[in-house]
C-alpha cells in the first residue's frame, strides 16, 4: 500500500499542464514555401515535419515526467503495510540507557554514560506533550517495570538518578523488557532507543531472533544510538587471577598468577603490574603484551597464617579505570587437631595401622605441617575428649567401648568429623550394629591377585575434594593398586556420596553426613597391608586433602572468580549459624546470607553482590572474606558493524545514529521511503531531457 506524508504537494502534478499548454502555444510549423512543383522538395519536407514533431512530443512527455516526478517526491510517497503516521503523530518511547561498566569508558574527557545521559536528556526535552516515555537500564532492575509517562520531569530525574554499575550487557534481555513495556501502548508511534557504546558484548545472536520477531509485531522502531560516535575503543585489563597453595614447599607461600589482556591494535612494553596484600604492596613486576594477547605474571606471596588473607593486583589506570584492579582472597590456614585411633598397633612400627597415616599428616621434615595428630591405641582412647579433636580417625580398629561409641556419635552429630579406615580387624557385623549411619553397610573383603590389582577410577576433579588434583598426570592419579577391599551395600536415597570409586566401580572414598558433622570411610587400609598406596606420591596430598576437606580448611587451586551479580556460598561450618551472620561489602552497606529452609541440603547464599571488591562475613566462627570481580569478557571493546546488527534485526526497523542525538518526531515514519528513488529518477530524465533538446538544436 502507497500513501503520502505530504499530500498537499499533489498539486504540483497540475504542473504537468504546463509544458502540453507551451506545446501547444508555441509548437513550429512547417514554413509554406511557394515554389514549383518539385516532387524532391516536397517529399523532403514531409519527412522534417515529421521529425521534428517526433521530437516534439518526446521532450513534451519527458518535461511532464519531470513536473510530476518532483510533485511526487515532495508528497513523500511510502509503500509500507498500514496508514503512514503524521511525523507529529503521539509517540510512545523506551529509553534503554547501557550502564554496564564498559560505558565508565573515558571519551573526549567524560565518560560513555554520561554522554548517554546527556543524550537521553535531549531527546526528552524534543517530545511533545502528547507523546510518552521512560527510562530503563542494566542495573538495577525493579520487581515491577517503569510506565511510559508524558511527564518530562519525571523522566528526566530517572535519568539523573542513573549511576554507574558493574554489571555486563544483556542487550537481549533489555530490548525484551523494553517490548513488553511498549506492547501495551496504544500510541500511534512505538520506539525503542538505545544508546551504548555498540560493542559486541551483549548481542547474542540466538536471544536477538526472538526481538527481530516482536519489533515485527509490535510495529516498534529500534533507534540506536552509539554514544561513542562510532569510534574505535581500546582497553587493557586484568582479566583472571588464580592462585596455587604447594604443600611440598617448606614456607607457606601462594603462587599467585595475574592474566591480563591487551585489547587494543598495538603492542605494550613494560606494562607495570604491581600485587598487594591488603593496602600494602608486597611485589610487582612488568609484561609485555602482544596485541589482542594475553600475559601471565606469577608472584609468590607470604600469607599471613592467622589471618583470611585478601588483596589485589592492579595496573596503571586507562580510559576503562574498573577492570584494571582485580581482587582475590586465600583462606587462613588454622591448625587441625586430629586424633587417630590405631586399632592395630605393632612393635614393627612401619607395621603399625597409623604410621603412614601419621608421617602424611604431619611430614615436618618436608614443611611445617599445621596438621596435628595424636595416635592413641584403643585403651588409650578411653580417657580422650573427642570434643578436643577436629577430626577423629579410626586406623583399622576392632571395637570401642560402648561409652566410647556413643560418645563419637554425639561429637559427630554435633558437627565433628570422622575418618574410618578398614583393615583386617574391622568385623561388619559390629561395625552395621555400632556405627550405623556413620559408615556403609560393609558386606566383605575381596581379595584381588597381584598381578590384577584394583586401581583408583577416573577422579571427579569437579569434586572439592579432589580439585587440587586437577592438573595431575593420570597415570599419578591411577598408580596406587588395591589387593583387598570391602564391598559394601548400596545405599538408597540419602546424601551419601561416592567421592572415589575403585576401577571396577566398587567405592573407595564414602562420605556420609550425619547430624551436624559428616564421616568418610575409606574401604581398604591406610598402611600397606591391602595397598601399596602409602607409598605411592598421590598418598600425602590425598591424606591431607581429606582432612583440610572434613575440617573445611581446603586450600586449593582456584580460576573461578564470584562474578558481580552472583550468588556466594557460605562454608559449610557456617551454615548452623546462618541468623547472627552479617556481610559487609566494599561500599560498607551490611547485608545478610539467605538460607532456604525448604532445602535445608542447600548452602546459605548471599546473593547482594554488587560491587567489585572484598566482602567480609561478621559474627562467624572464623574470619572469612571473599572476593568479587567484574566480568573480564566486557572489557573487549571490540565493536558490531551496522550489517551485523541489521543480520540479526532486520533493515526494516532500525536506524544507527552516531554523531547527534535524536529528536522526538523521529521514528513517526514507517514503511519504505520512495521519493529517494522518485528523485534519482526525476534527475535521470532531466538529463535525457537536456540531451534530446542539444540534439534538436
Amino acid at each position: 500500500m502507497m500513501s503520502f506524508i505530504s499530500p498537499i504537494f499533489l498539486l504540483g502534478l497540475l504542473g504537468v499542464s504546463l509544458p502540453i499548454i507551451i506545446h501547444m502555444v508555441g509548437r513550429r510549423r512547417a514554413p509554406v514555401y511557394r515554389f514549383s512543383a518539385i516532387e524532391f522538395i516536397l517529399r523532403s519536407q514531409k519527412k522534417v515535419e515529421a521529425r521534428l514533431r517526433l521530437e516534439q512530443l518526446l521532450l513534451l512527455l519527458l518535461r511532464a515526467a519531470i513536473i510530476a516526478l518532483i510533485a511526487m517526491a515532495l508528497a513523500k510517497p511510502m509503500l509500507r503495510a498500514g496508514p503512514v503516521l503524521a511525523p507529529d503523530a503521539p509517540s510512545c518511547s523506551v529509553l534503554i540507557v547501557d550502564n554496564s561498566y564498559s560505558m565508565g569508558y573515558y571519551f573526549k574527557g567524560e565518560t560513555l554514560l554520561e554522554r548517554d545521559k546527556e543524550w537521553a536528556r535531549q531527546f526528552v526535552g524534543s517530545l511533545s506533550p502528547s507523546d510518552e516515555a521512560c527510562v530503563i537500564t542494566v542495573f538495577p532492575t525493579p520487581d515491577a517495570a517503569p510506565q511510559p509517562t508524558a511527564d518530562k520531569d519525571q523522566t528526566l530525574d530517572s535519568i539523573a538518578r542513573i549511576k554507574p554499575s558493574y554489571y555486563t550487557t544483556d542487550l537481549s534481555a533489555l530490548l525484551k523488557r523494553a517490548l513488553s513495556i511498549i506492547g501495551f501502548s496504544k500510541k500511534q508511534v512505538k520506539r525503542i532507543l538505545l544508546f551504548t557504546d555498540l560493542t559486541k558484548n551483549g548481542w547474542n545472536p540466538d536471544a536477538m531472533k526472538e526481538v527481530k520477531k516482536s519489533l515485527d509485531k509490535n510495529s516498534v522502531r529500534l533507534h540506536i544510538v552509539d554514544v561513542s560516535e562510532g569510534k574505535p575503543l581500546s582497553n587493557v585489563s586484568v582479566s583472571v587471577l588464580e592462585y596455587e597453595y604447594d604443600w611440598t614447599r617448606k614456607d607457606e607461600q601462594v603462587l599467585l598468577k595475574a592474566t591480563v589482556d591487551n585489547f587494543t591494535d598495538t603492542p605494550i612494553k613494560d606494562l607495570l603490574i604491581k600485587a598487594r596484600i591488603g593496602e600494602e604492596e608486597v611485589a610487582q613486576g612488568f609484561l609485555q603484551i602482544e596485541p589482542w594477547a594475553a600475559a601471565t605474571k606469577e608472584f609468590l606471596l607470604d600469607i599471613p597464617r592467622d589471618n583470611h588473607a585478601w588483596g589485589s593486583v592492579e595496573i596503571p589506570a586507562d580510559s576503562l579505570p574498573v577492570d584494571d584492579k582485580r581482587f582475590f582472597t586465600i583462606p587462613n590456614v588454622k591448625d587441625i587437631r586430629v586424633l587417630v585411633v590405631d586399632g592395630a598397633p605393632s612393635i614393627n612400627m612401619y607395621q603399625s595401622a597409623t604410621f603412614y597415616l601419621e608421617k602424611a599428616l604431619n611430614p615436618a621434615r618436608l614443611h611445617t605441617s599445621h596438621i596435628h595428630p595424636t595416635v592413641m591405641n584403643t585403651q588409650e582412647v578411653q580417657s580422650a575428649n573427642f570434643k578436643e579433636y577436629d577430626l577423629i580417625v579410626l586406623a583399622n580398629v576392632e571395637k570401642l567401648d560402648a561409652t566410647k561409641v556413643s560418645e563419637l556419635k554425639t561429637y559427630t552429630a554435633e558437627g565433628g568429623n570422622v575418618f574410618f579406615c578398614l583393615g583386617d580387624k574391622v568385623r561388619p557385623e559390629y561395625y552395621d550394629l555400632n556405627f550405623t549411619g556413620l559408615v556403609p553397610r560393609l558386606r566383605m573383603e575381596v581379595e584381588f591377585p597381584r598381578e590384577k590389582p584394583l586401581e583408583f577410577g577416573t577422579l571427579d576433579t569437579t569434586h572439592t575434594l579432589l580439585k587440587v588434583f586437577a592438573r595431575e598426570r593420570k597415570d599419578v592419579l591411577s598408580s596406587p593398586h588395591f589387593y583387598k577391599v570391602f564391598l559394601v551395600e548400596p545405599e538408597m536415597g540419602g546424601n551419601i556420596t561416592n567421592i572415589i570409586n575403585y576401577s571396577n566401580g566398587t567405592p573407595a572414598l564414602i562420605e556420609m553426613p550425619y547430624g551436624k558433622g559428616r564421616s568418610i570411610t575409606f574401604t581398604s587400609t591406610i598402611n600397606r597391608d591391602w595397598t601399596d598406596l602409602p607409598v605411592k606420591p598421590i598418598f600425602l596430598p590425598l591424606v591431607q586433602q581429606i582432612c583440610r576437606y572434613m575440617t573445611n580448611n581446603l586450600i586449593e587451586s582456584t580460576t573461578r572468580d564470584v562474578l558481580v551479580g552472583e550468588n556466594w556460598e557460605l562454608p559449610f561450618y557456617s551454615r548452623d549459624k546462618i541468623d547472627k551472620i552479617e556481610v559487609l561489602d566494599p561500599k560498607g552497606n551490611l547485608g545478610r546470607p539467605v538460607s532456604d529452609k525448604s532445602m535445608p541440603a542447600e548452602p546459605p547464599i548471599f546473593s547482594d553482590t554488587h560491587f567489585p571488591g572484598v566482602y567480609k562475613l561478621r559474627g562467624g566462627e572464623t574470619a572469612i572474606s571473599f572476593a568479587v570481580n567484574v566480568d573480564h569478557g566486557e572489557g573487549n571493546l571490540s565493536k558490531i558493524s551496522a550489517s551485523e546488527v541489521e543480520n540479526l534485526l532486520g533493515k526494516e526497523r532500525i536506524s544507527f545514529r552516531i554523531s547527534s542525538p535524536v529528536k522526538g518526531a523521529e521514528g513517526a515514519v514507517e514503511g519504505k521511503r520512495l521519493w529517494p528513488t522518485l528523485l534519482l529518477a526525476a534527475l535521470c530524465v532531466l538529463c535525457l531531457e537536456a540531451f534530446v533538446s542539444w540534439r534538436r538544436s
